[in-house]
C-alpha cells in the first residue's frame, strides 16, 4: 500500500482490521481498542498527534519493544490514519449533492432506473389476506437517487415514470431510503 511503504500485506491487513476499533475522543486524540488476536496486551491504546514531533504517537511506543514501533509505525496509528481518511471521504460523500425522486409505480416486469433504485412492494390487503391485484398488477413504492436531474424509471425496458429530481444532499437521500423501508 502506497501510504505504508515497506509494510507487509499482513501488517496492512492488521491495520485495516482495527478500523472498527477506533474511537475519536477529541480532535487529534483517539482510542484504539486492543485485540489479543492481533498481539495486543492492553484493552486500549491512545493515539494522538504530537505537534512537537509532527507525527502520530501511540501509548504502545512507551511499552516493551516500543522503541522499534516508534521508529517505524504501529498498526494502532495506521488504523487511526486510515479511519481519518475514511471519515473525511464519507463526509464528502454525505454532503455531495444528488437528485431524488419518490413515486408509486405499477410494474409486472423488471424495474430499473437511471440511478440507484430502491423498491418496496405495496401489498393491498383485506384483513390479513393480500388482494389478488397485488400479484396480478404489482405496485411498488420507489426512491431513485441519481447524479442527474432528469430521472427515468423503466418496467421491462419501457418508460413508466419520468420526473425532475429534487436536489438534496446524499445524507438526506439516504434518510429517504431508510424511511421507505420503515413504512
Amino acid at each position: 500500500m502506497a501510504d505504508f511503504p515497506g509494510k507487509s500485506y499482513s501488517w496492512v491487513r492488521r491495520a485495516l482490521m482495527r478500523l472498527g476499533d477506533v474511537k475519536e475522543v477529541k480532535e487529534n486524540l483517539y482510542v484504539v481498542y486492543g485485540r489479543r488476536e492481533l498481539g495486543d496486551w492492553k484493552p486500549l491504546y491512545q493515539v494522538w498527534f504530537s505537534e512537537g514531533e509532527g507525527r502520530w504517537l501511540c501509548t504502545c511506543y512507551f511499552d516493551r519493544f516500543g522503541h522499534r514501533r516508534r521508529r517505524e509505525i504501529c498498526t494502532h496509528v495506521a488504523a487511526v490514519m486510515l479511519y481519518r481518511r475514511y471519515k473525511k471521504t464519507l463526509e464528502k460523500l454525505e454532503s455531495r449533492r444528488v437528485y431524488v425522486a419518490e413515486a408509486e409505480v405499477e410494474c409486472p416486469g423488471r424495474l430499473d432506473a437511471d440511478g440507484e433504485l430502491y423498491v418496496r412492494p405495496v401489498v393491498e390487503a383485506v384483513g390479513n389476506v393480500a388482494k389478488l391485484t397485488s400479484f396480478t398488477r404489482p405496485r411498488y413504492r420507489i426512491v431513485v437517487i441519481s447524479a442527474y436531474r432528469r430521472i427515468v424509471v423503466r418496467c421491462s425496458g419501457h418508460v413508466i415514470y419520468e420526473a425532475e429530481g429534487e436536489e438534496v444532499s446524499m445524507a438526506v437521500a439516504k434518510y429517504l431510503v431508510e424511511r421507505l423501508y420503515e413504512e
